[in-house]
């Protein structure tokens, strides 16, 4: 049990990674679509397998947060003033810097549809196309405290269950009303909590029941990679049925536990990599960094770099380079004062994994 203690966090920050690095693949394909005028079968497959990107995300706050206090406990008090610090001050100083650029150099006015359209736009962070998911995380912080009166593991099964039927409502049978007020508006958003609660409640499953899961993970690993395989063949089959397929779409409440449950199981060998580990410890690390900055990098590439660049056969080349440029301006940032308020990125662990530990003490 102790060395599972130890070793938890380098899995769940390859979920991490792999989150941010799916989060990724979607703009950058999304941003081929408009440069190529339309997707190929390449990155029409890129776009819709990235799509798993932000599910892992919203499971991963989920557990970060119930992990925490499984093993701490809940202070109000505490609670409130780092989740303002680590993502209240970020999300306001990116929607600000997003509606700014968009109106220094798109000329959009972020005022042009009301003051009251405005302010429930800003919140929902449509001030750009990537900042919904942390006002669905601030919606979730609402919540989060009284989720503390669930600490049994029978009743986290009730938990995830109810959140299921909640966001299966929302994402499938919900329907938007002819005449649209305020609230109306805002439950017709992508960014309402209820469209995600599930992976959000799905990260405190997996917290209360960390040991159990990473014991079976790690001993069916064939059985998570038939799994993956099976994902991803579905996924295929259902964008090309049913075209486009959105992240939070009713299947993602089967796809996302096997991919997590696979990333488990499969670390060890992952582990045995000492390059492949430390670049995903990196990504995992500056992910939330990451992802406040990529569609700024990618808007500066967009509008500097030759046409000829945006080829299919240069993709891998485009979303490295983007991803380098993102990387590298999170580092630059970290340099400025307060930086904590733009950015968050957590202090680096100890980057060896409970199998590196026992291969290294073997060997001595």
């Amino acid at each position: 049990m102790k060395s599972a203690k130890k070793s938890y966090l380098f899995e769940i920050q390859t979920i991490r990674a792999v989150g941010c690095l799916l989060v990724l693949l979607v703009h950058v394909s999304a941003t081929y679509y408009y440069q190529q005028n339309g997707y190929n079968d390449l990155t029409f497959f890129l776009n819709q397998i990235g799509r798993f990107g932000t599910p892992l995300f919203a499971v991963i706050s989920g557990f970060l947060l119930f992990y925490q206090v499984r093993k701490k406990g809940f202070d109000f008090k505490r609670f409130l003033s780092s989740r303002t610090v680590k993502i209240g001050a970020p999300f306001v100083f990116w929607s600000v810097f997003y509606l700014l650029l968009m109106f220094v150099f798109e000329g959009k006015n972020p005022l042009s549809d009301g003051e009251k359209i405005f302010t429930v736009n800003f919140l929902l962070g449509n001030s750009y196309v990537h900042l919904y998911f942390m006002s669905i995380v601030f919606q979730f912080y609402l919540l989060f405290p009284l989720l503390q009166f669930f600490r049994s593991k029978k009743s986290w099964i009730f938990l995830l269950i109810a959140a299921l039927g909640l966001n299966l409502y929302a994402v499938q049978y919900y329907t938007s009303p002819e005449e649209m007020n305020t609230v109306n508006y805002i439950m017709d958003q992508r960014a309402f909590l209820l469209n995600w609660i599930f992976f959000f409640v799905l990260g405190g499953f997996l917290a209360y029941n960390w040991e159990s899961i990473q014991y079976y993970a790690k001993r069916l690993k064939l059985v998570s990679i038939v799994g993956v395989i099976m994902v991803v063949l579905f996924t295929m089959y259902e964008y090309q049925t049913k075209g486009s397929v959105s992240s939070n779409r009713a299947w993602n409440f089967l796809n996302v536990p096997i991919i997590i449950f696979a990333i488990i199981g499969l670390y060890d060998y992952v582990s045995k990599s000492k390059l492949l580990t430390n670049t995903l410890n990196m990504i995992g690390q500056f992910s939330m960094g990451i992802y406040l900055v990529h569609m700024f990098v990618i808007y500066v590439f967009v509008r500097t770099v030759p046409e000829s660049i945006w080829t299919t056969m240069n993709f891998p080349f485009v979303f490295l380079a983007i991803l380098a440029g993102s990387v590298a301006m999170v580092k630059i940032i970290q340099l400025l004062p307060w930086n904590h308020l733009i950015i968050t990125v957590p202090k680096p662990k100890n980057t060896k994994s409970t199998t590196q530990r026992l291969q290294e003490k073997a060997a001595s």
